[in-house]
């Protein structure tokens, strides 16, 4: 990672935890996290440590589930197949990354926070050592959020959630309530406001504003309407939206225009892209035609910045994204994965202003008009008069704007609404299934059946049972 993470014996001991069911053990020859951690430089490779847990197997799983991808007739490929079929179930490969990856990380995140703050700082270095407690606070937040996005049993505060884990410690953990979860996230995230400086900026880490960012995404799913407002406008205040000139170049990693959290990758990572496309040409999943169907091709800088024809004569046959194919030949696939950007913030402040008791339609028109007239050359407004028509356009740009970043799988869900494939996108399936509605257990994403075999109090998502 260009982190410069390089895991040292300092930090061994981090490799240990995954799934919540395998902390009944303690791994031999681990190292005691207050044996560890002797000054800052030592829990600032420890928080390197918590973010290389980190990856993008929500955008992976929102492209298999949802209605932004279709499956080539090319693809020889297994990978994925059985999700993009909505044919999974608790012993889907797919489905265990997402559990594993973002429990490894809050396990690493507890081991440093239980003796960061006995760490010994020098007077310069106390600011650095809260700056770090405050990263940490916020990464935990963000993986039980998107641990309650996966596997939760719906969003409803009542509804089953997931374990929330503040402490490295053996056991077997029940769901919590997904209130519970968001209370807990929501903790965190204020502690983390109150410890990172508005000073520190990094694209590459979490800063005050990715907390606002995670803050706001946070309350969109928490549908509080207030807190979505107020923190999606403070990013929006402090990030500008980038230029149609300087768009294309933020996909090479040539620029961080308008984003507010990445996880930078190097050669040695995982090349995101391959997931869509191998460097040797298979096209392994594309852009849905349904997808493609809502772009204006001619003037929309998304369209050509992530979307390209790879067979133009004849036209429109063969389609690949390209969204992560990078800059740099040598290195084809390998880009930094963007997380947050402020355009979801247009999009999050929009869809509050509309959803809110006493919708305010003209706040939510000028998000819109900002953002589409940064992306659509010559665009020209039409305003939307009512909260119905306003959802319409929200729902229509968040399927443009942020596709193939993780969020139409998880849109769709918290929306309570069906996905809905073209004939077209399923060619390479066959038959005729269609559609995907909230009432098949293949809508929802299974707790994975390793967890369920080590974990005695973890119960499956009712549909699977």
């Amino acid at each position: 990672m260009k982190l410069m993470f390089r895991y040292s014996l300092l930090a061994a001991w981090m490799m240990a935890a995954s799934c919540l069911g395998d902390l009944d053990v303690k791994p031999a020859g681990v190292k005691d996290a207050s044996v560890a951690f002797q000054d800052v430089d030592d829990v600032n490779t420890g928080v390197l440590g918590a973010y290389a847990a980190l990856n993008g197997q929500s955008i992976k799983i929102s492209s298999l589930i949802s209605d932004e991808n279709m499956l080539p007739m090319e693809n020889t490929s297994n990978d994925g197949v059985k999700v993009f079929e909505w044919q999974h179930d608790a012993s889907t490969p797919n489905v265990v990354p997402a559990w594993q990856g973002n429990y490894q990380a809050i396990d690493r995140v507890n081991r440093i926070l239980a003796v960061i703050d006995g760490v010994h700082a020098e007077l310069p270095d106390v600011e650095r050592k809260h700056r770090l407690k405050g990263e940490l606070l916020a990464i935990r937040a963000y993986c039980h959020l998107e641990l309650l996005r996966h596997y939760a049993v719906d969003y409803a505060a009542d509804s089953a959630g997931v374990p929330i884990m503040t402490v490295s410690q053996a056991g077997q953990p029940a769901r919590n309530k997904v209130g519970e979860v968001f209370a807990q996230i929501r903790k965190d995230l204020d502690g983390a406001k109150a410890l990172i400086p508005a000073s520190w900026t990094s694209a590459g880490r979490i800063t005050r504003l990715a907390v606002l960012a995670i803050e706001a995404r946070t309350a969109l799913y928490q549908q509080d309407w207030t807190t979505a407002i107020a923190a999606s406008r403070e990013v929006m205040d402090a990030v500008p939206l980038a230029t149609a000139a300087q768009f294309p170049e933020i996909w090479t990693d040539v620029r961080n225009n308008e984003v507010v959290w990445k996880l930078e990758r190097e050669p040695v990572d995982e090349r995101f892209g391959a997931f869509y496309r191998l460097a040797g040409g298979m096209v392994l999943f594309a852009p849905s035609f349904k997808l493609i169907g809502v772009f204006d091709r001619a003037n929309d800088v998304r369209f050509n910045s992530w979307i390209a024809d790879l067979n133009p004569s004849p036209v429109d046959t063969r389609w690949a994204v390209t969204k992560y194919a990078g800059g740099q030949p040598a290195n084809y696939n390998l880009t930094d994965i963007k997380l947050f950007r402020v355009s979801e913030m247009y999009l999050i402040h929009a869809e509050a202003q509309v959803r809110k008791a006493g919708p305010d339609i003209a706040a939510a028109n000028n998000d819109l008009q900002a953002l589409r007239s940064q992306r659509i050359n010559n665009y020209v407004h039409s305003a939307f008069g009512n909260a119905a028509q306003a959802m319409a356009a929200i729902e229509e740009e968040r399927f443009r704007e942020l596709a193939f970043e993780g969020h139409r799988y998880f849109d769709l869900r918290r929306w309570k609404k069906d996905i809905v494939r073209l004939p077209a996108d399923i060619v390479a399936v066959g038959g005729t299934d269609l559609t995907l509605s909230p009432a098949r257990k293949n809508y929802y994403m299974p707790i994975p059946l390793a967890e369920l075999q080590a974990n005695r109090n973890i119960r499956q998502h009712p549909l699977y049972e």
